[in-house]
């Protein structure tokens, strides 16, 4: 486990960072919409599909529309290479 999840989570002591803040910075530093952040940082945090079409009240297909735009955006294909990226730039940011 990265230690930036095992700190968003709580695992490393108490959480040091929040999700919106990881989202804000994610959008800003990263060049993705807000929503495509949001559907990052929850797969980094583990969360299925179906659970972030449930909590977001959204289609399977605008879940696929996002990482679509987020692959184009950050030039990285699959969910390993879009959760590395996410590390890299919490860290960077100081997360």
């Amino acid at each position: 486990m990265t230690s930036v999840l095992a700190r968003c989570i709580g695992l490393a002591g108490e959480p040091n960072f929040s999700i919106d803040a990881a989202i804000i910075l994610l959008s800003r530093e990263g060049g993705i919409r807000r929503c495509e952040a949001r559907i990052a940082v929850y797969d980094y945090l583990g969360w299925q599909r179906e659970e972030m079409c449930d909590q977001f009240n959204v289609a399977p297909g605008t879940i696929d529309k996002y990482w679509g735009r987020i692959y184009d955006t950050i030039g990285r294909q699959g969910r390993e290479g879009a959760r590395a990226w996410v590390a890299e730039l919490l860290e960077q940011g100081g997360v």
